[in-house]
């Protein structure tokens, strides 16, 4: 083989070297190139522009649509007064957490995204224990599973809205699964399909949360109906007793949390992605901020709108039950078809970039049956990887199915695994920054950077406390579960299969050939 960079994979980096990445610089190659001096050869399509690289952040949160469903979760534990959650939340999230992790998408733009640069990051460490690639593996794990319970949380979320279509209501628990298992699989079958047709999908969900957000706003700003005043962003509807607010303040941040997230979304497409260093992070950042400030406004207007706080705080679907009082039927209808087609398009790119971390996992050898799941087929799609993202989606949705509240159960697990795993990654990052071993990259904070990464470790660290305090049983529980199962795959990988030298590769017969 060629000679390689000494930027190789962190699966090739031999135990007893500790190079520095620091001698790369993302911004002076083109894509191919710069993914060669990181030790890998391109083998997926790349076909994402800066309006797809928006897209797939955008739908990765779908904010109109996500409040549309989960806003219930926020108001469950806060009330209106969630209001200040999203806002003091998703603040830290867009500007703390989602910078800090663009900057390190910008220097290591590669499919498998936190996994690799957690892994790449560490590797470069002369602490032992530190280099080991274990937790790079497991935090890319968190963020597969982060992404395959995201994938049934949407799904689950849509169905009392897909089914009241068909005039299907009152569902069990069992019945809500099934809708949900069908919502799954449709959105892997557009996965299967190709990139293009995912990225198509993707794009037409764009443009329906744009037209949903821009529908029930305009008919909030301007259908004229009875308001509350302002005061009600302050009414915690029942929640809290005793003067004590602060923690279901706290544990209301599960919503910014688990709406403004998935940061790598974008990084994970970064191999599908034209001039990756730069619009990956750019069109994370775009949609994040958009995401952010249009919730403020939405969520505002439409407490401003509430017409009861009680009946709201007691409904399954508070967020038409709102639009229905204010703006009435055909509107919160219209508004109703488009949030689903922008949240088909979510659980799109949220299977589409847990899919990418698995096969960037299986590309290194850091898997079971890795030389299966690396496998690409014909149209340049890990096919396998998808099917077995979609098999974890169906457990997840499967299980939820025996919680009384699993909606907020798949919210929880959602969010908590990303905060661990940002969290890793932001340290990671702030380590590789303060001592110098990141590549030169062109979205770079500058000498802001170790302040924003101090407090990315810090917000990130402080939503794991919360995330795991609200529901402790299931959440945590079910995190640790989790855990466990990835320490137990870690264990079982072939040590024969792992890449012991050289930057890992597919083989020819990895792809496989058309029928």
């Amino acid at each position: 083989m060629s000679d390689r960079s000494p930027a190789q994979s962190p699966a090739a980096r031999p135990a007893d070297t500790y190079e520095s990445d620091a001698q790369l610089d993302a911004s002076a190659l083109d894509d191919t190139a710069y993914l060669a001096k990181l030790g890998y050869k391109q083998e997926l399509n790349r076909a994402i522009g800066l309006f797809s690289s928006f897209g797939v952040q955008f739908s990765s949160i779908a904010v109109a649509s996500a409040c549309f469903t989960t806003l219930i979760v926020g108001l469950g534990f806060f009330g209106p007064a969630s209001f200040w959650s999203w806002v003091i939340g998703g603040f830290f999230q867009v500007f703390i957490v989602g910078l800090a992790v663009g900057e390190l998408v910008s220097a290591y733009p590669l499919a498998g995204g936190v996994y690799q640069i957690n892994t790449r990051i560490l590797s470069q460490s002369r602490n032992r224990l530190v280099r080991h690639p274990w937790l790079g593996w497991q935090s890319g794990w968190w963020i597969v599973l982060a992404h395959a319970v995201s994938v049934a949380a949407v799904a689950w979320s849509m169905v009392p809205y897909v089914a009241g279509w068909f005039e299907v209501e009152s569902l069990t628990n069992t019945e809500t699964m099934w809708w949900a298992l069908g919502i799954i699989a449709f959105v892997t079958l557009i996965n299967v399909a190709g990139v293009r047709i995912a990225a198509l999908a993707n794009n037409i969900g764009v443009v329906a949360e744009l037209v949903g957000a821009v529908l029930v706003v305009g008919a909030l700003l301007f259908v004229s109906h009875d308001t509350q005043p302002a005061s009600i962003l302050n009414d915690t509807g029942g929640t809290v007793t005793n003067g004590q607010w602060l923690t279901p303040f706290l544990f209301a941040f599960l919503l910014p949390a688990y709406i403004i997230s998935s940061f790598d979304s974008t990084g994970n497409a970064a191999e599908e992605t034209r001039d990756a260093a730069r619009k990956a992070p750019l069109g994370a950042f775009l949609a994040n901020s958009a995401a952010w400030l249009y919730g403020i406004l939405f969520i505002a207007l439409l407490y401003l709108a509430i017409p009861d706080v009680d009946a709201v705080m007691g409904s399954d679907t508070p967020v038409k039950y709102i639009l229905d009082s204010a703006v009435g039927t055909q509107v919160t209808e219209i508004f109703e078809v488009v949030a689903i087609v922008a949240l088909v398009a979510t659980c799109t790119m949220l299977q589409l970039t847990g899919v990418r971390v698995l096969w960037s996992q299986a590309r290194d050898g850091q898997i079971p049956a890795a030389k299966t799941l690396r496998k690409v087929a014909a149209n340049r799609i890990p096919v396998n990887a998808t099917l077995v993202l979609f098999a974890m989606s169906v457990v997840f949705a499967v299980t939820a199915s025996f919680s009384a509240t699993a909606l907020a159960v798949l919210a929880g697990l959602t969010s908590l695994a990303w905060a661990l795993a940002y969290g890793v990654v932001v340290t990671s990052g702030l380590y590789g920054l303060l001592a110098r071993k990141l590549p030169a990259r062109p979205f770079n904070l500058g000498r802001l950077s170790p302040l924003v990464f101090v407090l990315a470790v810090a917000w990130s660290l402080l939503l794991v406390v919360v995330l795991i305090w609200q529901n402790p049983e299931q959440v945590g529980g079910g995190m640790l579960g989790a855990i466990v199962v990835g320490a137990v795959l870690y264990a079982l990988i072939p040590k024969h299969g792992r890449h012991s030298e050289g930057a890992p590769h597919v083989a020819p017969d990895d792809v496989e050939a058309s029928a």
